[in-house]
């Protein structure tokens, strides 16, 4: 099974940012590596915090972004973080949302993750690194990065690596980036969204997302 190699995992504590004139910005975006090992549960890592609706709960624990995926910014920002870019606390060298299924299991220290729900980037880090278009940018990119879900607690420690435990089921396999697609881009697509809708491991809320925009677009079908 394949290892992938980490360059950080990160925790974050809620707090006040400067960085929108707008709207008050409270948010546990900038995250620091650990040192040592950290107990991850159901809900996260213990130390790390969430903010907003949309953030955190079981179905999105932990919240990885590949390190490959910076270069798509590396002409909006001068100099580029070394890691949790997006306020991922897990920062993996080079997975690419192409190769990861939902109900694909990793093992990272003693605990077991499961790919659970795609990331929808929201203004925040929009705001942080001013890129007006940032939102739009990473949706049709396919590249959000995405989240996991705790299906087996355990200590991490600071240089555990991600391992592929098991693949997702053959009949019901769809990618992080195909859902991504269809959520953002083919959201019209009647095919595409029935098949994603019978997948397993999406979220419930996910899955009612979905069903909105499959009984809107048979809707128009018949129109």
């Amino acid at each position: 099974m394949m290892i992938y190699t980490l360059e950080a995992i990160s925790t974050g504590k809620v707090e006040d940012l400067p960085y929108s004139t707008k709207r008050p910005m409270r948010s546990a975006l900038n995250k620091k590596r650990f040192a040592g090992s950290m107990w991850l549960s159901k809900t996260g890592f213990v130390e790390d915090e969430q903010e907003y609706k949309g953030h955190g709960g079981p179905d999105k624990a932990v919240c990885l972004y590949s390190k490959k995926n910076y270069s798509l910014w590396e002409q909006d920002v001068t100099v580029l973080p070394e890691y949790a870019m997006f306020g991922e606390n897990i920062t993996v060298s080079d997975l690419d949302e192409q190769d990861v299924h939902f109900g694909d299991q990793f093992k990272l220290g003693d605990a077991v993750l499961e790919v659970s729900e795609i990331r929808e980037p929201c203004w925040k880090i929009q705001e942080k690194y001013k890129i007006p278009n940032l939102i739009k940018r990473m949706s049709n990119s396919g590249k959000t990065g995405f989240y996991l879900r705790v299906l087996k607690e355990g200590y991490v420690q600071e240089d555990s690596n991600l391992e592929l435990l098991k693949y997702a089921d053959n009949e019901t396999l769809l990618s992080v980036f195909d859902l991504n697609e269809i959520y953002y881009t083919d959201n019209k697509n009647i095919e595409r969204l029935a098949y994603a809708i019978k997948n397993p491991y999406l979220t419930e809320e996910r899955i009612s997302k979905l069903e909105r925009f499959l009984t809107r677009a048979k809707k128009a079908n018949n129109n």
